[in-house]
């Protein structure tokens, strides 16, 4: 396993690293080293799980001396956080490719966890309660059994484990695996839970974990700030008042009956009566603010809540007793509920969670933050008759880094930021109020030839484009932009994405196009029809999983020329989700997805950043704090760059994102935008130029890029080099990447020749910067890396290194400076070549004067080197494998040749001859002779198989 030296620490990485990779672990690294906060963008598809994993785990076992230690001797506790266990499952999964084996768990809900079948089909509240009711008579067998399974089972843990292993180890062995996890993740190197553990005040007083000099991991953290603030703030409907008033009453009438068989205080009718009229009171306190303009509603600063409550004798001495009251009655019905079989859950958890907010400790402290607000909602026609009122009281919290400072007050060492789309940092550290001096935009794994990224201001007759509130609704700009869809809908292939900034524009624009009136021929979406298969996002969240699954099989329905999925900002189209490949080769955001100015939340928050801003200017003249427009502009951008970051998800794939609104031709909205993009983005002057480049675009990558079937002239390529016996004398040089091959004594003759005398001895060599230390094996390690550049820089940082004679035959991926400088002579070096850090090799075009006797290998030479290669192979393979399997593969080999079979048909056979611990070379021995193109599809047939064994 490839190790690199970090920052002083050696990090064992399970692949050759990529140059970002390298860079985002020293950021890591720095962040953990100065007990210091982070932002770290890095696009999907560069590893940086895998990085953050890495990176953190060798930085905790690097740590040894007593300083490094609690008061009870054990290390920093890493804290990994992510939104969803689907995420952490991914997250675990990346662990297990790690040499690192901390002791692990994941956290979940009782939801998750349950394993009892008498009560795990409930769900929230009435599981929670049934679950309590049942372990405190000791009538669940597996919260029972747990105590003997963690005395007879004290590793676990020690193997990476997630949400279904635990499920199992009880169905199986017997424990809670909910409990399970209450009792290990007291002790353990690193706890992956799910956000709302960290977030929210209640669940985080339930970790009991060592929150001195921790390091706290934010995983996709593009919505942390939003997710923070709601976690902090609540929303009280007028129908879920009624409810619990409901609930209260029919908590008065079950412990009126139990009152004889029962003598129990928490069953006391008396008090459910007092909570039934002080929840009447407040429903009547709601319904007589006074509210002068429907679209405002009524607002009052923060403070005016405990205002309101004192009216009802809700005070902070009060609040405990009232919410252990409605605890005593959430227990009360789902008891029952439990009896009869209901499994409808509590609505009074609700009054719980409002009034532990409001109460909690130091609650009233951070009241200036926020905002009471009365919103006189839609009334439905019940209400009508009954001349009720439908409202709803808020308490917004607009101050996320509330909850951030309420983390880092722990005494927590570090807390690092991570997603694919970051950008803006700059807001977003201000929103979370915290200092992140180490932070970072990294650019992608891919060349910038995989990446077309273009402004589209005007449609094919030359109107702009520009979906601004004045002018979305003009049919003009609607039968425009459907024009344009159209024909991205003819040149892109197979998947195409389409991303409105709402619901009501996308509706609006499908109404129109679908419109027939307007034309004698077809409209425009039978025109989209006729190229592509549309798919439309869904505002109802259960019918999603449905429309997900009908563009999958469009896809994959060969008849079919693709799809285009119309989806909105901010959906869950743009959240999280994996369009690689052909299912997303184009993004086409249709405009900037402000929220909507008249909405009450937004425009109080725009209004507290306002006076914020004004008094940072008053106390710092010079400081530049964020206004409510700047977030306001900065969120927009934001839910740009989730969307965008939909397409090109891995290093082999493709794609384009085509910006459909002029304003984003404006610098200010450029600088917005991703940086692993930004650089790309091109400003066209005309439609026509638009459309021709994107054509040429996808024609050239098509022929280009890793596909999963192998051309017959590729056949023959592999089929050449694994048959010495046949002619090779007319074979063409081979192309990308596979001429003028360098071998590793050349490169090594190089490094020292640029290196100073000083600078080299028998063990290091000096290159561009960097300390390389050559060792036996062919990755390189880096001994010093602090001069390193960002790797937005583009630069080239290390060659593969080998005391073996073994010729690199890897294509560059990233752009290099050396490229374009003069490469000394060195017999056999030719200045075609360029090396990035994992020894790949990048032809570049030469000038036709340097093109004659410069050439490091002639097509004789490559081929007799490329036969001599193997000739080796075929010798080891006979060795390793018995005479049957031999001539099966000898077979293989002379039906490729003879156009007879496929290598696509083949490959899964040969994988599975070359599978075995003695056997393992011959699997990476192949792979050389398979085209780079086309490796990734043999590297897959590789991991089914080890899946499989």
């Amino acid at each position: 396993m490839p190790v690199y030296c970090i920052r002083g620490i050696d990090v064992d990485f399970p692949l050759e690293a990529y140059p970002c990779q390298i860079i985002y672990m020293e950021r890591v690294m720095e962040s953990l080293q100065n007990k210091c906060h982070a932002l770290l963008e890095s696009p999907t598809g560069t590893g940086k799980t895998l990085c953050l994993l890495c990176a953190t785990l060798a930085w905790r076992n690097s740590l040894g001396n007593n300083s490094d230690f609690d008061s009870q001797g054990r290390l920093p506790t890493i804290i990994y956080a992510s939104r969803t266990h689907s995420q952490l499952r991914q997250v675990i999964k990346q662990l297990k490719i790690c040499s690192y084996r901390p002791k692990m768990l994941v956290l979940g809900s009782r939801d998750q966890l349950c394993v009892n079948e008498q009560v795990n089909s409930l769900r929230g509240n009435a599981l929670t309660n049934a679950c309590h009711h049942l372990c405190k008579k000791r009538q669940c067998n597996h919260f029972n059994r747990l105590p003997d399974y963690l005395q007879n089972n004290p590793d676990i843990g020690h193997e990476p484990v997630d949400i279904e292993d635990l499920v199992n180890i009880g169905k199986v062995s017997g424990p809670c695996p909910y409990y399970l996890t209450r009792e290990v993740h007291k002790d353990v190197d690193i706890l992956f839970t799910p956000y709302n553990y960290l977030i929210s005040n209640s669940y985080r007083n339930y970790l009991k974990v060592n929150w001195n000099s921790s390091v706290l991991i934010f995983d996709e953290a593009h919505n942390l700030e939003g997710l923070c603030a709601n976690s902090a703030s609540f929303d009280l409907p007028s129908v879920l008042l009624s409810a619990c008033i409901s609930e209260a009453q029919e908590c008065v009438e079950l412990a009126s009956a139990r009152r004889g068989s029962l003598d129990d205080e928490s069953t006391n009718p008396e008090n459910f009566v007092i909570l039934k009229g002080l929840l009447l009171k407040l429903q009547e306190l709601i319904s007589e603010v006074p509210i002068p303009k429907k679209d405002e509603g009524f607002t009052k600063p923060g403070p005016y809540i405990y205002e309101m409550l004192r009216s009802l004798n809700i005070t902070h001495e009060t609040a405990p007793k009232l919410i252990g009251t409605v605890e005593d009655a959430a227990v009360l019905l789902d008891e029952e509920k439990q009896r009869t079989s209901t499994n409808a859950g509590s609505k009074l958890g609700i009054i719980v969670d409002m009034l532990k907010l409001i109460f909690r400790e130091n609650g009233s402290n951070h009241a200036d933050v926020y905002r009471v607000h009365v919103q006189e909602l839609e009334q439905n026609s019940t209400d009508v008759i009954k001349g009720k009122v439908s409202r709803t009281l808020s308490w917004w919290c607009f101050n996320p880094g509330i909850t951030m400072q309420e983390i880092a007050k722990k005494g927590v060492g570090s807390i690092i930021l991570t997603s694919g789309t970051l950008s803006p940092m700059k807001s977003l550290a201000r929103e979370l109020n915290l200092e992140f001096p180490v932070r970072l935009e990294n650019p992608h794994v891919v060349s910038s030839n995989q990446l077309w990224a273009g402004v589209v201001s005007t449609g094919p007759s030359g109107r702009a484009l520009n979906s601004c509130y004045h002018n979305r609704d003009k049919p003009e700009y609607k039968q425009e932009l459907g024009n344009v869809i159209v024909n991205f809908s003819r040149v892109v292939p197979d998947g195409l994405l389409v991303f409105f900034p709402s619901y009501y524009l996308m509706d609006r624009c499908i109404t129109f196009w679908k419109d027939g009136s307007h034309k004698n021929s077809m409209t425009i979406w039978e025109r989209i029809c006729s190229l592509k298969k549309p798919v439309i996002e869904p505002k109802d969240s259960s019918l999603f999983p449905a429309a997900m699954q009908d563009f999958s099989e469009i896809l994959q329905d060969k008849s079919i020329s693709g799809a285009v999925f119309f989806a909105v900002c901010r959906g869950k189209v743009s959240e999280g989700l994996d369009f690689a490949d052909s299912a997303g080769r184009a993004v086409v955001i249709t405009g900037l997805p402000y929220a909507r100015v008249t909405d009450p939340k937004v425009k109080l928050k725009r209004a507290f950043l306002d006076e914020q801003s004004r008094l940072a200017n008053v106390k710092f003249p010079r400081s530049t704090p964020l206004s409510g427009s700047m977030w306001y502009s900065q969120e927009a951008a934001r839910a740009v760059n989730q969307a965008i970051g939909r397409v090109i998800r891995h290093r082999h794939d493709y794609g384009a994102v085509i910006f459909c609104d002029e304003r984003f031709e404006e610098t200010s909205q450029k600088s917005k935008i991703s940086g692993w993009i930004r650089p790309y983005v091109k400003c066209y002057s005309g439609y026509e130029e638009v459309i021709s480049d994107l054509a040429r675009f996808f024609l050239t990558e098509k022929s280009n890029i890793p596909a999963r079937i192998v051309t017959e002239e590729e056949e023959n390529d592999i089929v050449s080099a694994l048959l010495p016996n046949e002619s090779t004398t007319n074979i063409p040089a081979p192309t990308c990447g596979n001429s003028y091959v360098k071998d590793v004594g050349v490169v090594r003759n190089e490094l020292r020749s640029r290196a100073a005398p000083s600078e080299s001895n028998g063990n290091f060599v000096k290159w561009k910067g960097l300390t390389i230390l050559q060792r036996k094996s062919k990755m390189p390690r880096i001994v010093k890396g602090e001069v390193m550049q960002a790797c937005s820089s583009r630069k080239t940082r290390l060659v593969e290194l080998s005391d073996e004679e073994t010729q690199v035959e890897k294509r560059c991926e990233v752009e290099c400076d050396s490229c374009r400088k003069e490469i000394p002579e060195t017999g056999r070096l030719t200045s075609s070549n360029c090396y990035n850090t994992m020894g790949h090799v990048k032809k570049r075009k030469v000038q036709e004067s340097q093109r004659s006797g410069s050439s490091s290998l002639s097509k004789e030479e490559w081929g007799d080197n490329k036969q001599a290669s193997a000739s080796a192979f075929l010798s080891q393979v006979k060795e390793k494998l018995n005479g049957e399997d031999y001539n099966k593969f000898v077979g293989y080999v002379q039906g490729l040749k003879k156009k007879k079979l496929k290598l696509v048909n083949v490959m899964e056979s040969i994988v599975q001859m070359f599978s075995g611990t003695e056997r393992d070379h011959l699997l990476m021995g192949f792979k050389d002779f398979v085209p780079v193109k086309y490796r990734p599809a043999y590297e897959q047939c590789i991991k089914m198989r080890k899946r499989e064994a």
